[in-house]
């Protein structure tokens, strides 16, 4: 009985043995089954399962060329093969609000195209990172190209670098000026002689368009007052950081530019007419070749050529002019990282790699631009183009003044250019409309501190 017992006992374990084995093989077959399946899922998706999106948003589709975007971001993926750089583009016009939206929406592109005059209304939501870190800790072949004079501070933070540095200054078509056989002006009233022989209102054709309606605020106070308050001696703000624009000196700029309205020089020869006129008319009207003059950046040349490819190298930028002084006002463009970056070593990386000396290069000698690369700023190239030459002069003159980030500063221009209106229309005077412009400056400078 009890051999029996074990017979049975040793049957039952046998076939529990067997079931073991059996079971084992299935589990074996099936995890071999699992394992060719995602290895031929993988081998099917590549490596794209890998790849790191990394978001940048720009404005400079227009300005640069699809292409040239399109190399800036292939040269980059070469060097880091499991990123993807897309790009969030926007019209400059429309960039601003369409960033603001993203940011708001906890979506800010890792590296984002900023401007100085937008810092304070976008550090609202807390979407910089300091980039004082970054650059302080950089290897010597970043800190050996980058000049400190080119990083925007806000708050005690390092919030912006420029991509291209630049000054403002009278851009004009060499074809034009030939044909009437006139020299390039050298100084503010010589420019006003300039004017007044393009100036032929049967030709719908004057010497330059100014950038004076609402919407170009930003580009009338830049462009044309500030620049010119500085070659009169004047300054936008105090060491406080309080406007100070209606001194003699800002009074003689508005007027400068109010006499030249008032004179039917501007294009299209009547004050309310040119009060209609904003940067983009500026431009096609450059591009068409009616006015032959604009007081702008360097960033006119791919604007123009973008519209009017026989422009290519019918630019060139006047001699530096000089008044009670001959500085200008210094400036640029440049990015950004975003605090809320999932990817902040990546970003990083992209933003060193757009100021390196391969992006650099090719920006200066091809986009006439004066890339924020001190290695690509001594290229003989720049002296030889006729859209840079002048520029390391005007930017390294003592007299020169570097802008600065202002709280609400599209509201401050707003407000300087509704004054200066009153002005060009005869409702005030230039004292008056300046004294207006600087309390409500003031106003909003002393509520944001």
């Amino acid at each position: 009985m009890n051999h029996v017992k074990l017979l049975k006992g040793g049957i039952n374990k046998m076939i529990s043995k067997k079931r073991s084995w059996r079971e084992y093989f299935l589990k074996g077959v099936g995890l071999i089954l699992a394992v060719s399946l995602a290895l031929g899922l993988y081998v099917s998706l590549g490596s794209a399962q890998e790849k790191v999106n990394l978001i940048w948003s720009e404005w400079w589709d227009q300005e640069w060329g699809e292409e040239t975007i399109d190399w800036i971001i292939s040269s980059f993926e070469k060097k880091f093969p499991n990123v993807e750089v897309e790009t969030v583009f926007a019209p400059h016009a429309q960039y601003m609000d369409k960033l603001l939206t993203l940011s708001m929406a906890g979506e800010a592109p890792d590296v984002m195209g900023m401007e100085v005059t937008w810092a304070a209304d976008f550090d609202k939501l807390g979407i910089f990172e300091d980039l004082d870190p970054l650059i302080s800790e950089a290897d010597p072949e970043f800190t050996s190209g980058h000049n400190p004079g080119w990083d925007s501070w806000w708050k005690g933070r390092l919030i912006m670098t420029y991509l291209y540095t630049m000054s403002y200054g009278i851009y004009y078509n060499v074809r034009m000026f030939e044909e009437k056989e006139i020299e390039p002006p050298t100084n503010w009233e010589e420019l006003r002689t300039a004017l007044r022989k393009f100036r032929s209102p049967e030709k719908r054709q004057w010497g330059i368009a100014l950038p004076v309606a609402m919407k170009s605020s930003a580009h009338f106070t830049l462009y044309n007052f500030w620049t010119r308050l500085i070659q009169a001696g004047g300054r936008m703000t105090n060491e406080e950081g309080l406007a100070v624009f209606n001194s003699d000196a800002g009074v003689r700029t508005l007027e400068y530019w109010g006499s030249l309205l008032a004179e039917g020089l501007v294009y299209p020869g009547t004050v309310r007419g040119a009060l209609a006129i904003g940067e983009k008319e500026m431009i096609e009207l450059f591009g068409a070749e009616q006015v032959p003059m604009q007081l702008t950046g360097p960033f006119l040349k791919g604007q123009a050529v973008k519209r009017n490819p026989e422009m290519e190298n019918n630019i060139a930028l006047t001699p530096p002019f000089k008044d009670v002084t001959s500085g200008y006002l210094i400036t640029g463009s440049g990015v950004s990282l975003s605090s809320q970056s999932e990817h902040p070593e990546l970003a990083w990386e992209f933003l060193k790699h757009l100021l390196s000396d391969e992006v650099a290069s090719k920006m200066v000698e091809e986009k006439s631009l004066f890339w924020a690369n001190t290695r690509a700023l001594e290229s003989p190239s720049i002296r030889e183009d006729p859209v840079l030459r002048y520029l390391p002069q005007m930017i390294a003159d003592p007299a020169s003044q570097p802008w600065s980030v202002l709280p609400q500063l599209g509201d401050l221009c707003n407000a300087l250019m509704e004054n200066a209106q009153e002005y060009f229309l005869g409702k005030e005077d230039a004292q008056t409309a300046l004294n207006d412009a600087v309390e409500y400056w003031n106003k909003i400078i002393e509520e944001a501190r």
